[in-house]
């Protein structure tokens, strides 16, 4: 199956061959499709959802409290963000859960201006990120600790996508940007420079997830093993050199990003072991990113990895 009959604009929707057959899953994600959601355009491309009898249906919103708001209203299904949304969100009562780990090193870039000498420079000066409780704002939380930054030291303001913080960058209205691929690519073409790689911060947390509505989740058992087992079949294939060429030309097509843009974003995530393989939750690594949380004052003391997963569905490892 390839591309073409896709529609775009508010709704994507990943159809299958046998769309009267299939079980119709309704996904938010952040923005737009972009090198993260690999994964789930290869199930698509490779025929995996088709084959699992999976019809994915994507939304987007702007940010991620958006996404996990539909998430916990019911709107949708399940929902793509880091990993630190659904944790956030469950321990404020609302009834979503971690269902699988898709990326499990942290994919960011805090890209600065090109007078700004490392993160000691960025005192006194403006940083956007992501949002104050989300990944980004735990990675940046690290980064000011280990430059000996305190909160007076400089202003923060957020950005609910990539790209919205790299136009802030060069609007001027930030000094320095949270990016992840491929736009942190792009800002170091332009002359910014890099201050800090968020995985030298964080090689101990997860960074995104896929997360699930509980109540439709206890109902459908039978179809986020089919659909999680799609997944695992993509991230597997992503992971064969053999597939290069293939996978750029799948990245390129469904996102209209340019090849070298792909190639970039792939060499990154073959790098840095970006795509969880094995479609299991460390409970040691989730519990690393819900502590990392209480000591940012975001989520209960009492909080355990055990509670914000799915019991019985979502597969866990040590």
């Amino acid at each position: 199956m390839g591309w073409r009959g896709w529609i775009g604009a508010a709704l994507l929707v990943l159809s299958t061959s046998r769309a009267g057959a299939a079980d119709k899953v309704e996904a938010s994600f952040i923005g737009a499709l972009s090198a993260p959601s690999w994964p789930y355009l290869i199930a698509q491309d490779k025929g995996y959802f088709a084959e699992a009898e999976i019809q994915f249906d994507i939304s987007f919103a702007p940010n991620a409290p958006g996404v996990m708001q539909q998430l916990a209203a019911g709107s949708v299904d399940m929902a793509s963000t880091g990993a630190a949304e659904p944790i956030l969100a469950f321990g404020q009562g609302a009834p979503v859960a971690v269902l699988r780990v898709m990326g499990q090193s942290a994919p960011y870039e805090l890209i600065g201006k090109k007078d700004i000498a490392g993160l000691r420079g960025l005192k006194g000066k403006t940083v956007i990120i992501g949002g104050r409780t989300d990944i980004t704002g735990i990675y940046w939380s690290r980064m000011a600790a280990a430059a000996g930054l305190g909160k007076s030291d400089y202003d923060l303001i957020f950005g609910g996508s990539t790209g919205a913080r790299f136009a802030a960058l060069k609007a001027g209205s930030a000094d320095a940007a949270m990016l992840n691929p491929p736009i942190n690519f792009h800002a170091k073409e332009q002359g910014y420079v890099v201050l800090a790689s968020a995985l030298d911060y964080a090689r101990d947390l997860i960074f995104g997830a896929l997360s699930v509505n509980r109540g439709w989740a206890a109902a459908h058992a039978d179809t986020i093993k089919r659909l999680d087992a799609a997944l695992t079949r993509a991230t597997l294939w992503f992971e064969d050199p053999a597939n290069h060429d293939e996978a750029i030309k799948i990245m390129v097509a469904a996102t209209h990003s340019t090849a070298p843009d792909a190639e970039a974003s792939y060499d990154f995530f073959r790098r840095t072991a970006f795509f969880e393989t094995t479609g299991t939750v460390s409970l040691s690594r989730l519990q690393n990113l819900i502590d990392a949380q209480k000591k940012l004052g975001d989520v209960p003391q009492t909080l355990t990895a055990a509670q914000v997963i799915m019991p019985g569905i979502t597969e866990t490892g040590p």
